[in-house]
């Protein structure tokens, strides 16, 4: 009996409190730059211009007209480790399934890795570089 008393007593209670503590969501914080940020910035600036921009490389193995085809080549890129992916280019009406393979942050390491599928595989691919 006298947990359902507190129940009935600490519910509303409990209830009520929230609703007190919700004032907190419309508190806004003066936004200062502390001096730490300042130095991390100019520590970052040491970096490739794309890194900077949020930049990155990826390798386009090849180009198909339908999804099927595209698919095939991603099998064999996966059966050598390769795990390609397809993206559908609507700029293209002829090709309209771009395989690619990789996020790399530098073109000279997605251009080495194509040299690698080229290699292995005889896809002529091309590096392309993406920005977010």
């Amino acid at each position: 009996m006298i947990k359902y008393f507190l129940l009935i007593i600490g519910l509303p209670s409990a209830l009520f409190s929230q609703e007190l503590n919700d004032e907190w969501l419309n508190t806004t914080l003066e936004k200062s730059i502390p001096e730490i940020a300042v130095v991390n910035t100019v520590e970052t600036s040491n970096q490739p211009a794309e890194q900077q921009k949020n930049t990155y490389f990826t390798i386009q193995v090849a180009a198909k007209a339908t999804f099927e085809d595209a698919e095939e080549v991603v099998k064999i890129l996966n059966n050598y480790n390769f795990e390609a992916f397809i993206q559908k280019n609507d700029s293209n009406e002829k090709l309209k399934y771009r395989v690619r393979y990789g996020s790399f942050l530098s073109r000279e390491d997605a251009s080495m890795t194509a040299k690698d599928i080229k290699n292995e595989l005889g896809y002529d691919c091309w590096v392309d570089k993406i920005e977010l």
